[in-house]
Formats: C-alpha cells, sequence, structure tokens
C-alpha cells in the first residue's frame, strides 16, 4: 500500500510507488557543496528492478551462459523503445553482481570505463545502455572475452550494424507474461481483465508498466483492468505522431502515457510542465541530478513553482504515475524519464520551446 501521505512522505519504495521525495532532499541537494554543479551527473550503478521480469527466462539464460563462457564478442539487446531492453540488462546485471562480478553501467558517450576494466579484480559486466551507434563498442571489443562481458542495449535491430557482435530479439511480451507483469506493477495476485488490458498495450512493457501505476493509484476510478480499457477506447487515446523514426514505439504505448500525465496534473496542475522541463533536462536518458531543480529558477513562466513543498509534491505526482523515476546513490539524487517519455514530449517543437530557454536560463545560472 502507498504511504498515507505520499507527496510529503519520507523518501520510502515500494513495488508500486518506487522512491518519493520529500522537501527536505531538495533543500540538502540545494546546500550540499559536495554535489555542486562541478561533480559528474553519471553513475555506475544498474537501475533497481522493483518487480518480477516477466516472459524473458530463456533469453535470460542464454545471457548468463554467455557471460559465464567467455564470449569474445560484445551482445546487443535490441527492441522498440519501451520494449524492455534495459530491465533484461539489469536483471543479468543482478545476477552477475549476485555471483560476484563487478557491474559498470552507462550511456555510451557518458563516462569512460576502460581503465577500471583492465584493473577490475573481479569479473566484469558492462552495459552501455540505450547506444544507437555502433561505433561507441569501439573501445570495448578488445576487452570481451574471459572475465569480460559487454552488452549494449538499443533500439537498432539491423544486425548488419553490429556486425560481429551477437543479436538478441526483445519482443513483446506474450498475453499470459504481460497480464502477470501489469498485474506485478498495480500490486495484484490477480488483476480481472490484465490480459485483456495487456493486449491492449500491445504487450510493451512500458505501457504496462504505466498502466500498472495507473490501477494502483486510481483504485476507485478503475477498479479493474478492464475499466481503464475501456477508458482507452472510449477516449481513442493515442501518442502524437511526430513523424520521426521512433514513432512506432510511441504508436506501441496506446496512448497509456497521455491518461498518465492526465491523472498526476489531476493530483498536481504543474506536473505536465515539470515534465517537459525535465524532458529537455535528461533527453536521451540522461539522469538529471535534484540539485538542478533550485526553486529559485522556477518561480515564473512557464514553470511557476514557488517553493520547495510544491516542487516535491509535482515531482511525486510524476513518480506515482510512472513517468519519472527517483534514483539514490549516496547522498545524490537523480530524476529519470524513459528516453521514449523524453522524445516524445521534445519533438512537440512549439510547447517545448519554452523550457529550453529556462533551461538554458538553470544550467547558465549554475555554472
Amino acid at each position: 500500500m502507498p504511504p498515507r501521505d505520499p507527496y510529503l512522505s519520507t523518501i520510502s519504495r515500494g513495488t508500486v510507488h518506487g522512491t518519493l521525495l520529500r522537501a527536505r532532499h531538495l533543500h540538502d541537494a540545494a546546500h550540499d557543496p559536495s554535489s555542486g554543479p562541478q561533480g559528474s551527473d553519471s553513475a555506475f550503478d544498474p537501475p533497481r528492478i522493483t518487480t518480477a521480469v516477466r516472459g524473458r527466462t530463456r533469453l535470460l539464460a542464454e545471457l548468463t551462459a554467455a557471460m559465464d563462457s567467455g564470449t569474445p564478442v560484445p551482445h546487443v539487446l535490441a527492441g522498440p523503445g519501451g520494449s524492455g531492453t534495459s530491465t533484461v540488462a539489469a536483471a543479468l546485471a543482478e545476477r552477475a553482481r549476485a555471483d560476484g562480478w563487478r557491474v559498470f553501467w552507462t550511456r555510451a558517450g557518458e563516462v569512460p570505463v576502460g581503465q577500471q576494466l583492465d584493473h577490475s579484480p573481479e569479473p566484469w559486466l558492462l552495459v552501455l545502455d540505450g547506444t544507437d551507434r555502433p561505433e561507441a563498442l569501439a573501445p570495448y571489443r578488445p576487452r570481451s572475452g574471459p572475465g569480460g562481458f559487454v552488452l549494449v542495449t538499443s533500439r537498432v535491430q539491423d544486425p548488419a550494424v553490429w556486425d560481429p557482435a551477437q543479436m538478441h530479439e526483445v519482443a513483446e511480451l506474450d498475453s499470459a507474461a504481460a497480464g502477470a507483469a501489469l498485474a506485478d506493477h498495480a500490486g495484484e495476485e490477480a488483476l480481472p481483465g490484465a490480459e485483456e488490458l495487456a493486449e491492449r498495450l500491445g504487450g510493451i512493457p512500458l505501457a504496462l508498466t504505466l498502466a500498472g501505476r495507473i490501477l494502483a493509484s486510481h483504485r476507485v476510478l478503475f477498479p479493474d483492468a478492464r475499466a481503464l480499457c475501456k477508458r482507452l477506447d472510449e477516449d481513442g487515446l493515442e501518442p502524437p505522431d511526430t513523424g520521426s523514426e521512433p514513432c512506432q514505439g510511441r504508436g506501441l504505448l496506446s496512448g497509456i502515457w497521455d491518461v498518465a500525465l492526465d491523472l498526476a496534473s489531476r493530483r498536481e496542475p504543474k506536473a505536465p510542465a515539470l515534465l517537459r522541463l525535465l524532458a529537455v533536462l535528461g533527453s536521451d536518458g540522461v539522469p538529471v541530478p535534484l540539485r538542478r531543480l533550485d526553486p529559485g529558477f522556477l518561480r515564473g513562466e512557464p514553470l511557476p513553482l514557488s517553493d520547495r513543498p510544491e516542487l516535491a509534491r509535482a515531482v511525486n505526482a510524476l513518480v506515482v504515475h510512472g513517468l519519472v523515476s527517483v534514483h539514490e546513490d549516496g547522498d545524490a539524487i537523480d530524476l529519470w524519464l524513459h528516453p521514449l517519455v523524453s522524445e516524445t514530449l521534445c519533438a512537440q517543437h512549439e510547447r517545448c520551446a519554452p523550457f529550453h530557454e529556462l533551461a538554458e536560463r538553470i544550467v547558465a545560472g549554475q555554472h
């Protein structure tokens, strides 16, 4: 069950609502000199998995066997945006860490890790998450082999692009696995209509996550999965087609993220504007350090947030509905959007233009 007051609670974890903020954490981030703009915004820790990984047993077994055998080539998890490539990689990272491997998780171009790999006393797993350029693999190809395993997650599904890397397709979930995943995210052991709604959502893990968060947070409005399915069908909601290459992934979300954002805005009207700012600051899946959101920069249009408690409530409204996640690394706190969500928002150029200007003011002011 969620905390009694999820918007002002201390940080809490759960399979449904994830990590929530309170105003003190924004205050600490703003006044901690060790977390100033000169620090790195990147981390090596993989994302934490809060629910079972459904429908990927065979794939994880293949990856584990390849990792243990010392394969001489990198491996690539490829699938449309929102298909769960990062989740599979995170599950493998958990297995590797449990077996004594050292895990490095990064996005290509963020942090060079070659020296850490060369000097690691333990066998290591390197995950290059969200990488669509094969040249990003070049520094790490010679390091693959016994004691070292390179794994890439990508939306590029052409084997010729990645040759000689080993490709693994990450497709949509079948109806049984998708229904079970939906129930997991809703916090239910049995969820009437789960497979019906999962089919409506195309078996896409990101869509299932958002739907599950909606069902968990609005049990009166949506007492079961059929009620949410009916809402989608009645409204005919579809994500905006911006005409760019990854719009297939947007279409597979089947409008569910629009429902999530609408419900978040009913609780906190400024949540959609904050989401747009985070999409600009955190494009391409880059985490946004919480310290960047100094309320001193957020007191006018397009995001008039008056104080830290209001900012915390807006962040938590997005977290509760699965649109943003909060990652902790020691004293550092980062906010993260799924790349497909940030990409879709940023593709709406006119609506995002004011937030580009605000982001530039924030970055310039902090430096």
